[in-house]
Order: structure tokens, then C-alpha cells, then sequence
């Protein structure tokens, strides 16, 4: 560990001292800001063939399907190269031959690049997905399911850095709209693709909606429904965006680890169980990996069949080290991830390359994504098999039988949480054995992990300034539950972030209300109107260009400062966490605590330099999370806890990012609204007639 952590540190002392060698300061490269994150991708794979355009830089990465090629049809093969290409230069991506005329060096993208504010300019892929209902028993127990292009989790969107996706969604389901969100791409000046019910209506039955995005980004992600709690049924997919990497690593594995867990009966069944105040929780039936489910009883009546038939197999070399994306697509499970006897390195959290860090396993919350290097062994075992495991984190788990913890656990059938197994390649290596490995020696289940949330620092660092443009005070928000029946909104009890009520009545603000989309006027298409309806739940934050200007903002999920436990009527805090997404922006993770979150002596102990930055954050049980982001980024932007059954109940809020002249609805003039409205024309005359009046969900 100490030789790779100094390995990385002399790396960026190279990148950072030696600019006039290796010229990795981009800010001499582009006057026009971000205009080049900006520019549009004019050529597809087939325009570059069709038109013989062969002189440009062109690459098949590692870990990519086989196939496929990265292209940079502006950088010229004679003077720019692909640069990483063996194991030790996988930090360096695209770089120049030489300087040239007027150049004081040659320029290059590596993983040290400001990727805010630049990005090489690819190509156009257009992907064509359809939604339909399918019939699929996963771990042998049949339901019927909603899937993206019949397979569960869908088809992989495979890119590359800077390039642009075309996806073209047909709705082929017969009964429900949807819309597909590309979860924790920044969408920069693209509010209205981000895919979620306050900047578009559902698609509607029969019909095709095309999102057109550009990877400014670099990673591991995912897709889903943010439509009625489509994605627990199944409307969801990885994404992988090729780019540098901040350790050396020997192979990619193509097809990433994708966790979920799996509800037996529809979601919006099952959703009942959310509604109902004396349940009060919708449950999980089983674990998922890769679309794979074991049972016990499966396990235990194993008899020497090749075990490629009963798990999702991970290939590995002695010795190799292997880099393997992480996703968790569940519903209600927070998973913590292992490989028994194996060092795991990781390397991206989210969207974010990190310094590297070694550890024996990592919380994997709803929403997040890893990017790890898994640390071959030397001399593996005979049958070189080792499981992996993928246990439900204490306390944020529900599942059928009852909680699935660590210790305590009221699950008197529990889960097997063996879900996956690392095979070595290796002369006496077997397929026809399980593994008998035993599991590492893990002292912290817990949903929060906060020394090791907290560790994390991306290589592209932000220092956060300590003034932010907004007032905390009225951006400090407690996640809640409704007790009292809401009889307009379903005559259910809901989830809410919601404002102190001290706060509410000193500031004149209403602010305690379950958030809930209106299909047919979403929030982007009714800009001047947002905030009158009781249920929009917004809050307006000042739009800023400026790199140093920051908006904070705190999730406290303790008990409301100004009342007891038993005055919180008609809202009570229980005492759980909640995996917290921002769309639109990465956030910075200023601080993470257990304990409540105290206005006079918090932010004594915030970090400000370099803290953590990714777009999904867990806040813990009775503690908050402080947050900061750069509103940089114009429109519409929803908060809210990944549980889908939370977000479902209401717990979400709107950002709304504006400059107050119109730059939100300037962006969207001519073209872009007339599409906007043209979708909402069709969902209007489908089931917008019916759904809007019988909607018992947030729409979120």
C-alpha cells in the first residue's frame, strides 16, 4: 500500500512540477472557457468510415467490448497519440508528439485534467433502447418484469471520454410512461435531458424520446426509470465511460459488478407496504448480481455442476492486478462488497478518480458506484475459487423475513450473501467446486462507514470557499415522515425533507410538504409558475460561473432542533439513513456525522481542502451531511434519497438554478421547448388523462 500511495504521489509531483515537460496546465490551451465541453461531436463511426476521415487518433481501450474503438477525429495521428496503452500509463489518456508553433510544450489529457472544464471532443454513438414487459425468474422464482431491451439489467452504454450518446427510448409498455435518467452525468447546459419528471412528461405509449448527452465525464454509471418506481422492476442499466485511471492496473474487466436487490411482486405492490403506517416499509425478496439470484437451499443441494452456471464468475491471472466497476442499482439495500482473501484498491468513487486506497471491503450505498483494482494473488488456491460477497450494510436493509445485519439480525431465513465468485486461471483450477474460503475479518457493517467515506480525495482537487452564496439556514433540511394522512396526495402517510419548523414560522417560508411532479406541467416547461403549487418543494439557489462560489447545504437526519419527538406532529424523524443524490453536479462532502448537526459548532470541524466529491452520499442515522456544490449549472435539478421507495413517498426536493434574467428559459428558447412541449402534447393525449388524477406517487 505504501509503495502504490507513493507510486501515485510521485506521479502527480511529476504532472505538477514539470508543467514545461509535460504541459498538463490546460489553462493556456483554451480561451473560450468551457466552450469546448460545449462543442458539438459531428462525426459518427460509420461518417468517419463512409468519408475516409482515417487521420485521427483512434484506440481500442482496455476492458472495451470487443469492437469498439475510441475516436478523436480533431487530433490528427501525426502529431497526437494514445497514451495509455500499457499498464503503468493508464493515468494518461490522449497526448501531443511535440509542442507546437507558439506552444511552450506539447499538451495532453491525462486523469490530472480540470475535467469541469475540459474535455476532448469525440464522436456521436447512438444507442436504440425499448422499454417492454418480460417475464423473467432471475434467481428461479418468475415475475413479470419491465426491462430495457429485454434483459435484466439492460444493455450496456458503452463511450468514451468526450464523446457524445444519442439514446432513442421506445415506450413499448402497455399500460405506463416513462422517463430514463443518466444517473450522476453533470448534463451541463442540458437540463432538459437529464430524464426525471420536472424536466420533461413521461413518454408516452407507443412512442420514441431521444436524450443526447456528452461524456464530460469518466467512469462507472448507471441508467434507470425515474418513473414509478420503474427501476425496482427492472428498467435500468450500466454505463462506461473509457478514460485514464489513477493507479496501474493489468486487464478492465468488461462487464461490470452491477448489486441490486429483488422485490417478488410488482413495485408498486409492493410500494403498498411504504404507505401502509403500521408496516411502514417496502421489502426485498433477494440479491441480485449481474441478474443473478441464489437461494440457500440452491447452495446446499449443489452437487459438482460447473459452478459458471450458478454465479457470476470473475476471471483473474496470479499475480494480475484487475479493475472491476462497481454499481449498486438496488431499491432499499445498501451492500457492503468483498472478495474473500483479497485486497481491493480503489480508484473512482462515482464519477470521481481518487488517490488510490487499500481496504479489505467498501460500502457500496444505493446510487453509488466504485471503480476498484482487485490485487491478484500469488499463489492461489488449488481450485482457485474465492467468494465474493455482497452483504446487506446494517440498518439499511429491509428485507421479507426481516432485517439482514451483521449481528442482531431479525431475518430467521436470511440471505446467502455469497453472490459471486473470483476464479484464477490457473493449472489446477476447477469450475466443478464451489469455494470454501472464509470471509475477511470485517469490524464495520454499518450503512455510514465514515472514515471511510471521509478518506477519499480526487485527484482533481477543489478547494471549497468557507462563504457560500446561499443561507444555510434555509438549506438545512431534515428527512421526515408524515404521519397524518395527505388526502389529496394518495391519503397516505409520506416521506419529506423539510425545513425546521422554528425556521418556517421566523422566516415566513413554507417548507413541509412531500414533493410530487406534475406529469403534465413539469417544472422546466412551467418556470415562472415553479413554487405555487403546496407540493413543488423548491428551493431557489443564485446561478455563478465563477469557479470559487459555492452553495451549501446540510441533511440532518436527527430530531428537528425546535421540538420533542412527541410535539412532531404531523412529522416524526425515525431514526434511519438515507443515500442522498444530487443531480446536476458533483457535491463535496464537508463534513459526515453521527452526531446532529449543531449551527454554532459544526462547521468548526468542516473540511474545506480537497474533501471527497461524488454525487451520492449517505446521511447517517440520528447524524447529517454538509454538502457543497458549484451552481454552475442552469435549471431544474432534483434532491432526493436513492431508496426508491422514499423518493417514491415524496422525500426529494427542486433545486432551482437561475441567475434571475432568464438564463433557464433562454437556454430552452426555439427548438428545445418546442420538443419539450411536442412530448408533453403526446403524454397528454395518451395516459396523461388518467394518471395525473390517480397518481398515488411522487412521480420521482
Amino acid at each position: 500500500m505504501a509503495y502504490r500511495l507513493n507510486l501515485f504521489q510521485s506521479l502527480v509531483s511529476v504532472l505538477v512540477l514539470c508543467k514545461p515537460i509535460l504541459a498538463l496546465d490546460f489553462g493556456q490551451w483554451y480561451s473560450a472557457g468551457n466552450s469546448d465541453l460545449l462543442a458539438p461531436r459531428l462525426y459518427t463511426e460509420h461518417d468517419l468510415k463512409r468519408k475516409g476521415l482515417s487521420d485521427h487518433v483512434s484506440f481500442h481501450p482496455e476492458g472495451a467490448s470487443e469492437g469498439f474503438y475510441c475516436h478523436y477525429p480533431n487530433l490528427k495521428s501525426k502529431e497526437w497519440e494514445a497514451c495509455n496503452d500499457g499498464a503503468d500509463s493508464r493515468w494518461c489518456w490522449l497526448r501531443q508528439l511535440q509542442a507546437q508553433e507558439g506552444e511552450s510544450h506539447p499538451k495532453g489529457y491525462t486523469v490530472t485534467t480540470n475535467y469541469d472544464n475540459f474535455a476532448p471532443i469525440g464522436i456521436q454513438r447512438h444507442y436504440h433502447m425499448d422499454i417492454s414487459k418480460q417475464t423473467i425468474a432471475p434467481d428461479g422464482i418468475p415475475r413479470e418484469a419491465r426491462l430495457m431491451n429485454g434483459t435484466y439489467p439492460g444493455a450496456m452504454i458503452e463511450a468514451c471520454w468526450g464523446d457524445t450518446v444519442i439514446v432513442h427510448v421506445t415506450n413499448n409498455l402497455d399500460d405506463e410512461g416513462s422517463v430514463i435518467h443518466w444517473h450522476g452525468l453533470r448534463q451541463f447546459y442540458n437540463n432538459d435531458h437529464d430524464g426525471v419528471a420536472l424536466t420533461q412528461c413521461p413518454i408516452a405509449r407507443g412512442s420514441t424520446w431521444t436524450y443526447n448527452f456528452t461524456m464530460l465525464q469518466y467512469g462507472t454509471t448507471w441508467y434507470h426509470s425515474h418513473y414509478i418506481l420503474q427501476y425496482a422492476d427492472g428498467v435500468l442499466g450500466p454505463i462506461v465511460v473509457h478514460g485514464p485511471a489513477s493507479a496501474p492496473y493489468d486487464v478492465s474487466l468488461p462487464s461490470p459488478h452491477f448489486m441490486s436487490d429483488w422485490v417478488y411482486r410488482k413495485a408498486e405492490e409492493e410500494f403498498d407496504n411504504e404507505k401502509d403506517p403500521v408496516v411502514r416499509g417496502s421489502k426485498a425478496d433477494n440479491i441480485l448480481v449481474n441478474g443473478i439470484g441464489r437461494s440457500k437451499e440452491a447452495v446446499a443441494a449443489y452437487n459438482g455442476e460447473d459452478i459458471r452456471s450458478l454465479y457470476p464468475i470473475t476471471e483473474i491471472l496470479p499475480g494480475q492486478r484487475v479493475r472491476l466497476r462497481l454499481i449498486n442499482g438496488a431499491a432499499g439495500t445498501s451492500f457492503i462488497f468483498s472478495i474473500d482473501g483479497h485486497a481491493l484498491e480503489i480508484i473512482a468513487n462515482d464519477l470521481v478518480p481518487v488517490e488510490p486506497k487499500i481496504v479489505d471491503s467498501l460500502l457500496v450505498a444505493i446510487g453509488q458506484r466504485y471503480d476498484i483494482i482487485i490485487h491478484g494473488l500469488d499463489n492461489p488456491s488449488p481450485s482457485g475459487n474465492y467468494w465474493i460477497r455482497t452483504h446487506p450494510a446494517d440498518g439499511c436493509n429491509t428485507f421479507r423475513n426481516g432485517l439482514f445485519n451483521s449481528t442482531d439480525s431479525t431475518n430467521e431465513d436470511p440471505l446467502d450473501p455469497r453472490t459471486g465468485i473470483l476464479h484464477y486461471g490457473h493449472s489446477s483450477a476447477t469450475y466443478l467446486s464451489l469455494p470454501d474460503t472464509t470471509a475477511n475479518t470485517i469490524t464495520d457493517f454499518s450503512c455510514a462507514r465514515i472514515s471511510e467515506q471521509t478518506s477519499l480525495r480526487p485527484v482533481v482537487p477543489w478547494s471549497i470557499s468557507t462563504t457560500p452564496l446561499n443561507n444555510l439556514t434555509l438549506s438545512t433540511f431534515y428527512p421526515s415522515h408524515q404521519t397524518e394522512n395527505d388526502a389529496p396526495y394518495g391519503n397516505y402517510t409520506h416521506w419529506l425533507l423539510r425545513l425546521d419548523p422554528l425556521v418556517e414560522k421566523q422566516g415566513g417560508v413554507s417548507f413541509h410538504n412531500p414533493l410530487f411532479a406534475n406529469f403534465s406541467t413539469p417544472s422546466l416547461l412551467d418556470f415562472t409558475n415553479i413554487g405555487q403549487a403546496e407540493n413543488d418543494n423548491v428551493i431557489r439557489l443564485p446561478y455563478s460561473s465563477n469557479s470559487t462560489d459555492f452553495i451549501h447545504m446540510v441533511i440532518d437526519g436527527s430530531l428537528l432542533p425546535s421540538t420533542n419527538q412527541t410535539d412532531l406532529d404531523p412529522d416524526v424523524i425515525p431514526l434511519l439513513a438515507h443515500p442522498m443524490h444530487w443531480h446536476g453536479s458533483d457535491v463535496v462532502l464537508l463534513a459526515q456525522s453521527e452526531q446532529p448537526f449543531d449551527p454554532a459548532t459544526s462547521m468548526d470541524t468542516w473540511n474545506y481542502e480537497n474533501p471527497p466529491r461524488r454525487d451520492t452520499i449517505m446521511a447517517p442515522a440520528g447524524g447529517y451531511v454538509a454538502v457543497a456544490f458549484k451552481p454552475d449549472n442552469p435549471g431544474v435539478w432534483l434532491v432526493h434519497c436513492h431508496i426508491a421507495w422514499h423518493a417514491s413517498a415524496g422525500l426529494a426536493l427542486q433545486m432551482v438554478i437561475d441567475d434571475g434574467q432568464g438564463l433557464v428559459e433562454n437556454m430552452l428558447a426555439g427548438e428545445r421547448m418546442k420538443r419539450l412541449e411536442g412530448g408533453c402534447e403526446e403524454w397528454k393525449a395518451d395516459l396523461g388523462k388518467v394518471v395525473d388524477y390517480q397518481k398515488e406517487e411522487s412521480g420521482v
